[in-house]
């Protein structure tokens, strides 16, 4: 157990003129981990996000509230809040407004982002274990884990916590979880060892769902609209699969794709359809079909992550570790051009000029793909050059003979060798990409739209115009042929 010791707790040949155009399948980039060393090895024990990633709120069990207006680059403690055993944390969809739930203690709420709290001593002082608010920061809803005749009641507030009413009807019980749409009037809570619970009416009434079946609960999250929900089975340590729901909890999928594991963390982008759970020692998965498959992040590591904090569009993630520190990851803008006739004759050089138009600076890279002579291993054959295509600037690209090459003219022509792909090749196709070397805030985000090439084929004038190559990003995910 890493929690409280008082608490269970617990990713063809063609012709020179190319007039075919081929079906593009683009590389799928992986996801971009990064630890955030300056927030510190700590017991982070709970983490939230506003709508666009930048400012994320996190939380130590015993320790300060930390807050961060840089995607977690930087972090800042706010201790006016008081050195507590933070249990719970929310945030409003622009992260002004936040509040936070210490375990035997008070819930603390604060409307500038973290910078002063108030302490709001109308709800008592409880075992807070989980909240969650309206996007607006307005209505929020908190669970209490255990009372003074055990388990707790569900808490809702109308106006940032001012006040509180406390949802007896619905019973005392060991709630862990609880979840909100943005506008607050579609609730979902978790009992350990016990039913999901829904809301409708901002937590007036509620229906226990018995499809979801009893369990070892830990988390939940919610859609913006509150009709998709995901859960997911801590079971004391000894785990269970994570559980969609399509209709606002009626009915629940099991979701078997990444097995039984001590499930401790679950989040949402606002459609449901990118999922992100965390394994109490063991990794991050991501869904980005609404939990039918998932992907473990290996990159980021096997470790005791604790809880897990979504961006509105699924695309930035924050994860925090008890007894280590916050990860942020971010799935990077890609552009990938299928270039499928190359050629290693000299006379068929193929000159591609590349402009980025939009906001993001991105990384380049090469993969052969497929040779006449050759059958390069999937993803054998790619490279990725030290040069960038920079926000605003246009480079050359040279496919010539067995070369592959970039011209900067600041710093000359960086070559890469294909001779390892295409040895015994005259013709050979390839896909040249580009990912954003940050997590897109603001600005142009890249597509084929606005990272665009136009290619020349010849030694000698006139070159001939290549056609037949085409585009595929990770925001539009259509094929645009030329």
């Amino acid at each position: 157990m890493k929690k409280h010791s008082f608490i269970f707790k617990h990713i063809f040949l063609l012709t020179s003129l190319l007039v075919i155009l081929l079906v593009p399948e683009v590389s799928s980039a992986d996801w971009v981990w990064t630890g955030q060393t300056v927030s510190g090895s700590k017991n982070w024990q709970t983490i939230a996000s506003s709508s666009d990633g930048t400012k994320l709120v996190a939380a130590v069990s015993p320790g300060y509230i930390y807050i961060s207006t840089d995607s977690g680059a930087t972090w800042i403690a706010k201790t006016s809040a008081g050195s507590r055993n933070w249990h719970a944390v929310t945030s409003s969809a622009d992260g002004s407004k936040l509040a936070a739930g210490a375990y035997s203690g008070y819930i603390y709420t604060s409307t500038n982002s973290g910078d002063n709290w108030t302490e709001q001593t109308s709800a008592g002082s409880r075992g807070w274990y989980s909240i969650a608010s309206s996007s607006d920061g307005i209505q929020l809803a908190a669970v209490d884990y255990f009372g003074s005749d055990g388990g707790g009641y569900i808490y809702t507030s109308t106006n940032s916590g001012d006040n509180w009413t406390a949802h007896t009807a619905v019973g005392s019980r060991f709630w862990v979880g609880i979840t909100s749409s943005s506008d607050g009037t579609k609730l979902a809570a978790a009992v350990e060892s016990g039913y999901i619970y829904t809301s409708t009416n901002s937590g007036s009434t509620w229906s226990p769902q018995m499809n979801a079946g009893s369990r070892g609960w830990y988390s939940i999250a919610s859609s913006s609209d509150g009709t998709k929900l995901a859960a997911v089975v801590w079971n004391g340590g000894s785990g269970g699969y994570i559980y969609t729901s399509t209709n606002s909890g009626g009915n629940w999928t099991t979701q078997t794709g990444a097995g039984i594991q001590p499930w401790d963390g679950i989040a949402s982008s606002s459609d449901g359809t990118k999922l992100a759970a965390t394994v109490s020692g063991g990794y991050i998965y991501i869904s980005t079909d609404s939990g039918a498959t998932w992907t473990a992040q290996t990159s980021a590591g096997s470790r005791s992550w604790n809880a897990i904090a979504s961006s509105s569009d699924g695309t930035k993630l924050a994860a925090a570790l008890y007894g280590g520190y916050i990860y942020t990851g971010y799935y990077p803008s890609t552009v990938a051009y299928n270039i499928p006739y190359l050629h290693t004759n000299t006379n068929n050089t193929v000159y591609c000029i590349a402009s980025n138009l939009s906001s993001e600076n991105m990384t380049v890279s090469f993969e052969v793909k497929s040779a006449d002579n050759n059958s390069p291993a999937a993803g054998a054959g790619k490279q990725t050059f030290s040069n960038y295509l920079n926000s605003q600037t246009t480079r050359l690209f040279t496919f010539q003979e067995k070369t592959a090459s970039i011209y900067n003219p600041l710093s000359g022509t960086e070559s890469l060798s294909l001779l390892s792909n295409i040895a015994n090749s005259g013709s050979y196709g390839g896909s040249l990409a580009f990912v954003s070397t940050a997590a897109y805030l603001s600005g142009t985000q890249a597509s084929c739209h606005n990272v665009v090439i136009s290619c020349l084929q010849g030694y000698s004038e006139p070159r001939r115009p290549v056609t037949g190559y085409a585009c595929i990003d990770t925001v539009s995910s259509t094929a645009l042929g030329h």
